[in-house]
């Protein structure tokens, strides 16, 4: 998969997709529909989260708190 194909995560569906900090580092989270993004390449997820850090995605420190800002 290329990087590319994930875009509409710091683009069109940026308020959407949030990084929330977990004990493993950031998860990829879609608040709007409490959703995680898993992807299997280790590889590819750390250079979302990086895009999405350059992006300005939203961080939280929880998973609750992502949620309760919709």
């Amino acid at each position: 998969m290329n990087i590319n194909d994930y875009n509409y995560i710091w683009t069109t569906d940026k308020e959407d997709y949030v990084l929330v900090e977990t004990e493993f580092g950031y998860g990829i989270v879609n608040k709007k529909k409490q959703m995680v993004l898993s992807i299997s390449d280790d590889d590819l997820e750390t250079a979302i989260i990086q895009k999405m850090q350059t992006e300005g995605n939203k961080i939280y420190s929880n998973i609750l708190d992502a949620y309760a800002d919709i």
